[in-house]
C-alpha cells in the first residue's frame, strides 16, 4: 500500500525491470551486430589475402617466363646467324603459337608462324613492348595486341640478350584464349560465382577464369558493372544483377596488367550466415527469456506470498544441482551440503554437516582460505572466489573453484556463507594438457617453418644453377647432332670442350646436392682413420683436374700424421682448392705445419679476398657475396657450408684468415690421433725450415 492508501497499479511494479531488460536486449542486439560485423571483415580481410598471393603468383609467372626466355635465347639464340631450326627448336621449347626473332634496331630476323612479308621490317613502330625490349635494353610485358604474325589477340613476353653481332630480342606470345594463366585463376578460388580477370591497361582482358572467345573482350563489355567501379576506386563494393558484389584489384608488377575478382556478397558470407542467423535467434530468445523475468520480477514484487514459493524452489535447486553447494557459519563449519558437493568429495553429505572446511582443504591453500574468509566476516568484502584443492574421502586431493558469499541478518551482521564448488580436476588436467600440446605444436611448426625454409633454398638453388648447365649440354648435343656433317672439326671439339665444361659444372652441383642431402638427414657419419696428410693434400690437388698453366704449391713436411675421415677430408680439400682457384689468383699456395696435438693445412690464394661484411656470412648456407669477383662466377652457396658440416661431423676445424697484402687463407686444423704410451708424437717440421717443398701442376 503507499501512503494515503491509494494501491499502486501492476504496471508500476515492472518499470525498473523493464527498463533494465530493454537496456540489456539494446546491448545484446549492439554485441550481435558488432559480431556480424567483425565475421565479415574477416572473410573480406581472407578474400583480401588471396587476391594478394594470386597477385604475388602472376607476377612470380611473368618474371620466370621472362628469365627462362632470357637463358634459352642466350643459349641457342646468340650465334651469328640463327637458323630456322635452331629458332623453331627454342620457341617449340615454350609452346608459344608466336615468336619474333629481332636485331639491334628492331627489324624482324625470324617469325613463327613464318611470314617471309615482314622480314626485315621495324616491329617496334606498332608494338610498345619490342621498342623497350630494343631500345632501352630492358624485358618488357605487353598488353594485349594483335599478333604481329597470327593477328589474334596476344599477349607477349619480349627480353634483350646479348650477342656477339649486338643485341638482340626474343619476344613469345600467348592467346589470351588459351592463357595458361587462365587455367591458374579458374581454380586460385572455389568461391561460387566469382570473376577473376586480368586486364591491361586499356582495359583489354589478358585472362580470365572463365570461357573466353577470340575476340578477347574488353573488360567494359564483358563486366561493365566492375568496369566502373574499378574506374572509381581499387576495391570496394558494386551492385549488379539484383546482387551486391565485393570486388578487389592489383596492379602486378613487372606487366601493364591488373588483376581484379568480383564475388558476390551471399557466396563470400555464406560460411558465417548460420551463425548470424543463430545469433539472432540466440538474442530474440535471451530478449524473450528477458521479458519472461521481467514480469516474473514484476509478480514477485506485486505478490509477496510468493516468497515461500522462492524459497522452495532454491531448496530443489539447491539438492538438485550437479554444481556442489553448501552453507557455512561465519566460523567455516557446515551446515548444509548438497548431494553433488558429497559426490564430488566421495564422502555423504550428512557426515559432512558440523566439519570445518579446513579439515578438507590442501595445507598449502588453508592460508589463502582463511584469509579471504577473515576478510568478508570484518567488512572489507562480501564474496570472494579461490582456486584451492579439496581432500577426497578416497585420500586423493581435487582442483576446485569456490565462490562464496556472506549474508547477513537485518542488523549487517555475517549470518552464513553460501558456496558454490565446481570441480576442475579434470578441466585443469585436459588445460595442462592443452598447453603442453599446444608448445609441442610450435615446436613442429618452428621446425617445419624451417625445414619449409631450406627446402625453398633448395629449390631456388636448383632453378637458378643445376638447370642453366643442363640446358646447355642438352642445347649443344642437339646442335652436334643435327649438324655433325655440317661443323668442322675445330667446332665439334669446341662444343665438347663446353659440354665437358658443363658437365663438371652439373655434376659438381649433384655432389653437393647430394651431400646436402646426406647432412639434412643425418646420414653423414665420420670414420677417422690415421692419414699422413703429406700425401693426402697432393692427391687433392692431383684430383683436381687443373686447366693447363695452373699451378699449385704444396710445401709439407716429410711426414705428417693426422686422424680424419679420408672421403671427408678429400671433399673438405676439394671445395677449399676449388675456391681458391675459383675466386682467387695465383700463386695458390698449400702449406702444411705440424703442432704437438694437431696438424693445420693452410690453403691461400692472392686474390681479392673475401668482402669484410660478408665474413660473417662466409659459411652460412646458401650464402653467396654480392660483391667483388663472386658475382662474376656462378655457385650455390653450398660449398664453404658442406665444408664446416663435414669438417665438424669429423672434429676438424675450419677457420678464415684474410691473407696479406691480399688474398684469403683458409685453415684446416686436423687432430693427431691419440698417443699411445712409449711413443714419440710426430710434430712435424715447419717445410721452410727443413726445404721440403712440392709444387703439383696439372695438365703443364
Amino acid at each position: 500500500m503507499r501512503a494515503g492508501g491509494r494501491p499502486r497499479r501492476w504496471w508500476q511494479f515492472l518499470v525498473v525491470p523493464l527498463s533494465i531488460w530493454l537496456m540489456l536486449t539494446a546491448g545484446g542486439t549492439a554485441a550481435l551486430l558488432w559480431a556480424q560485423t567483425q565475421s565479415r571483415a574477416g572473410m573480406v580481410q581472407r578474400f583480401d589475402l588471396r587476391m594478394h598471393l594470386v597477385g604475388d603468383f602472376v607476377t612470380s609467372y611473368v618474371a620466370e617466363v621472362l628469365e627462362r626466355e632470357r637463358l634459352q635465347a642466350t643459349a641457342l639464340l646468340a650465334d651469328p646467324v640463327v637458323s630456322n631450326r635452331d629458332f623453331l627448336r627454342s620457341v617449340s621449347g615454350f609452346g608459344y603459337p608466336a615468336a619474333v626473332l629481332l636485331d639491334a634496331q628492331g627489324r624482324l630476323l625470324r617469325a613463327v608462324p613464318a611470314n617471309s612479308a615482314l622480314i626485315g621490317q621495324d616491329l617496334t613502330i606498332g608494338y610498345p613492348h619490342l621498342r623497350t625490349a630494343v631500345r632501352d635494353g630492358q624485358p618488357a610485358v605487353s598488353p594485349v595486341v594483335p599478333s604481329a604474325v597470327r593477328r589474334e589477340p596476344v599477349v607477349a613476353f619480349a627480353v634483350p640478350f646479348t650477342t656477339p653481332s649486338g643485341r638482340r630480342v626474343f619476344s613469345g606470345a600467348i592467346a589470351v584464349t588459351r592463357s595458361p594463366l587462365s587455367a591458374y585463376l579458374a581454380t586460385a578460388w572455389t568461391l561460387a560465382d566469382i570473376r577473376v580477370q586480368l586486364t591491361d591497361d586499356a582495359g583489354m582482358i589478358a585472362a580470365d577464369n572463365r570461357a573466353m572467345d577470340r575476340t578477347a573482350p574488353a573488360l567494359n563489355s564483358a563486366n561493365p558493372d566492375l568496369a566502373e567501379a574499378l574506374a572509381a576506386h581499387d576495391q570496394g563494393r558494386y551492385s549488379s544483377g539484383g546482387r551486391w558484389w565485393r570486388y578487389v584489384s592489383m596492379r602486378i608488377s613487372g606487366a601493364p596488367w591488373r588483376l581484379s575478382a568480383a564475388v558476390p556478397e551471399d557466396a563470400l558470407f555464406a560460411s558465417v550466415h548460420g551463425n548470424e542467423t543463430a545469433g539472432r535467434v540466440a538474442v530474440g530468445t535471451a530478449a524473450a527469456v528477458g521479458l519472461l523475468v521481467v514480469v516474473a520480477a514484476g509478480r514477485a514484487r506485486r505478490h509477496r506470498n510468493e516468497l515461500q514459493t522462492s524459497e522452495q524452489r532454491f531448496r530443489k535447486v539447491f539438492d538438485n544441482s550437479r554444481i556442489g553447494m553448501l552453507i557455512t557459519d561465519p566460523g567455516g563449519r557446515f551446515l548444509r551440503v548438497n548431494p553433488a558437493l558429497g559426490q564430488m568429495l566421495g564422502v555423504p553429505p550428512d557426515e559432512l554437516v558440523g566439519r570445518p572446511f579446513a579439515e578438507l582443504t590442501h595445507p598449502d591453500d588453508l592460508d589463502a582460505c582463511v584469509a579471504a574468509v577473515q576478510s568478508c566476516v570484518t567488512g572489507r568484502r562480501d564474496g570472494f572466489e579461490v582456486h584451492k584443492r579439496y581432500r577426497h574421502g578416497a585420500g586423493h586431493y581435487i582442483e576446485a573453484i569456490v565462490t562464496s558469499a556472506l549474508l547477513r541478518d537485518p542488523n549487517g551482521q555475517p549470518q552464513f556463507f553460501t558456496t558454490q564448488v565446481l570441480d576442475m580436476t579434470e578441466r585443469n588436467a585436459l588445460e595442462r594438457t592443452r598447453v603442453q600440446q599446444q608448445a609441442e605444436l610450435a615446436q613442429r611448426a618452428e621446425q617445419l617453418q624451417e625445414a619449409n625454409a631450406q627446402m625453398a633454398d633448395f629449390l631456388t638453388m636448383l632453378t637458378h644453377d643445376v638447370r642453366q648447365p643442363l640446358t646447355g649440354i642438352v642445347a649443344r648435343g642437339e646442335l652436334l647432332i643435327d649438324e655433325w656433317h655440317e661443323l668442322g672439326d675445330d667446332d665439334r671439339q669446341r662444343y665438347v670442350r663446353q659440354m665437358t665444361a658443363t658437365g663438371h659444372r652439373a655434376d659438381q652441383l649433384v655432389e653437393e646436392i647430394l651431400t646436402l642431402a646426406q647432412l639434412d638427414a643425418g646420414a653423414i657419419v665420420a670414420r677417422p682413420v690415421v692419414l699422413d696428410l703429406s700425401q693426402v693434400v697432393p692427391e687433392a690437388v692431383a684430383a683436381q683436374g687443373l686447366a693447363p698453366g695452373q699451378a699449385i704449391a704444396v710445401l709439407a713436411p716429410d711426414q705428417s700424421i693426422a686422424l680424419a675421415d679420408p672421403a671427408h677430408l678429400h671433399l673438405i680439400l676439394g671445395n677449399l682448392i676449388g675456391n681458391a682457384v675459383k675466386y682467387g689468383a695465383p700463386p695458390v699456395t698449400i702449406r702444411i705445419m705440424g703442432h704437438p696435438g694437431h696438424v693445420d693445412i693452410h690453403v691461400t690464394d692472392n686474390g681479392e679476398g673475401v668482402p669484410a661484411a660478408f665474413v660473417p656470412h662466409l659459411f652460412d648456407r646458401f650464402a653467396r657475396a654480392d660483391s667483388g669477383v663472386a658475382i662474376t662466377k656462378p655457385g650455390t652457396g653450398l660449398g664453404l657450408y658442406l665444408v664446416r658440416q663435414l669438417a665438424e661431423a669429423g672434429g676438424i676445424s675450419v677457420a678464415y684468415r684474410p691473407h696479406q697484402p691480399h688474398g684469403s687463407t683458409f685453415v684446416l686444423t686436423v687432430p693427431r690421433p691419440p698417443r699411445r704410451p712409449g711413443t714419440t708424437t710426430l710434430s712435424g717440421t715447419d717445410p721452410r725450415k727443413r726445404g721440403v717443398g712440392i709444387t703439383t701442376k696439372r695438365g703443364s
